[in-house]
């Protein structure tokens, strides 16, 4: 955008704007535009399968948006960080590639497809670097690897084996749920454990909660945390379970399904690496009897998260649930009003958190099978139906990029 200087500071601004670099990304600070973006997945037919495309919208207050000016792209998974959506495809050498938006606002490529590996986990760190994980499940093949992608210059930054030995329990084998900066030099690993032999198909492990510690930058192996009051953190997929809040303690919530415990919070308090014995919020007991499904961060002490509206729901990958503002300090939970129950989309929650710290931009499919982005305000805890999707079957990610 052009920058909103009095017509007193325009000749500062034109030299400025002849010596700027294109490719410094554009940051909300700046005075710069902003579109919300999407991945979105194309409806298939027969012999021809959905395809996802990377689209775009001024506002999502309301109207509608299609595919038509969209760029396809192969990747599933997609981590917005410092102004740029890495676009990580699930398979062979992980290939990533950079996204952003050019000075007109259109989606473009913004620098070459960097190899790395298959990334089951992925999260943003600081400002200007993400990390991905990748590990086979394979008790003969025990070594996940860890990588950190410098999003700054779009180039791995590092790299570091882990043996998952260190995590398995008995015969019983880890999967990692997602990767959560923790101060300034660790990542917390949610993670639980399933057997791998021929016939077995339930854990025995369903009332433990564990969270591997990794070193950072060199993304080594610290330690083990682990909690036996509820149930794992985390699912497939997901990058959901656990967050840092702006106090610094750390947050994690399990829906512990076929546990003894009950689908709780539990808390690491700020520059300690135990799970804090004084502190425990029943959601089970205080929901009246409903077990979480998913969570994300807002800000303050507060989360949006989702509840599965019976117990029948606890088991199904596309479970229903409703939402609720859960602040994890005062113990409370509100119910979102003005969004219905809706079948979770699939894997984790599409939601974006504005600077406000306040509003959220959360995305549904409905009982008509139509997407919508709602809008939520996290202090009154009221929503309001905007943006619809046209001719797509899902959405799997939203954030927002700025251009100038």
């Amino acid at each position: 955008m052009k920058n909103s200087f009095y017509m007193l500071a325009g000749l500062s601004w034109f030299f400025l704007s002849c010596s700027k670099d294109p490719d410094q990304p554009a940051t909300p600070n700046s005075g710069a535009k902003s579109k919300y973006v999407f991945v979105a997945y194309s409806v298939g037919s027969e012999g021809v399968e959905s395809a996802p495309y990377i689209i775009s919208a001024d506002s999502v207050t309301g109207g509608k948006l299609g595919l038509s000016k969209g760029i396809e792209t192969d990747a599933y998974s997609f981590v917005p960080q410092n102004n740029r959506l890495f676009a990580a495809v699930y398979g062979g050498q992980g290939p990533i590639t950079p996204y952003k938006l050019d000075a007109n606002g259109q989606i473009v490529q913004a620098g070459n497809t960097v190899n790395a590996v298959t990334a089951a986990i992925y999260g943003p760190v600081g400002t200007d670097a993400w990390v991905g994980g990748g590990f086979t499940g394979d008790p003969k093949d025990p070594m996940a690897t860890l990588f950190r992608f410098d999003a700054k210059n779009l180039i791995l930054g590092g790299r570091s084996t882990l043996d998952m030995n260190l995590l398995k329990v008995q015969d019983e084998w880890p999967t990692w749920y997602g990767v959560f900066p923790v101060g300034t030099d660790k990542l917390f690993i949610p993670y639980d454990v399933s057997p791998t032999g021929s016939g077995e198909t339930q854990t025995k492990f369903r009332d433990s909660t564990w969270v591997l510690a990794v070193n950072y930058p060199s993304l080594t192996f610290h330690k083990i945390i682990r909690d036996g009051r509820t149930g794992p953190i985390g699912n497939w997929f997901g990058m959901q379970g656990l967050k840092e809040t702006q106090g610094g303690d750390v947050y994690g919530w399990s829906t512990a399904v076929k546990s003894k415990n009950p689908s709780a919070v539990v808390r690491i308090k700020k520059g300690t690496e135990a799970f804090d014995q004084s502190y425990f919020f029943n959601l089970e007991q205080k929901s009246g009897g409903l077990k979480v499904a998913r969570g994300e961060y807002i800000g303050g002490s507060k989360f949006l998260m989702s509840f599965y509206t019976n117990a029948a729901q606890v088991e199904e990958w596309n479970g229903r649930t409703k939402l609720a503002i859960v602040d994890v300090v005062a113990q409370t939970i509100t119910w979102v009003t003005g969004v219905p129950e809706h079948a979770q989309m699939s894997y984790k929650q599409k939601i974006f958190v504005e600077s406000d710290g306040n509003t959220v931009q959360y995305v549904l499919k409905d009982d008509a099978g139509k997407h919508f982005v709602y809008t939520i305000n996290a202090s009154t805890a009221t929503a309001k139906k905007g943006l619809e999707f046209e001719n797509i079957s899902d959405i799997t990610t939203i954030s927002k990029l700025y251009y100038e």
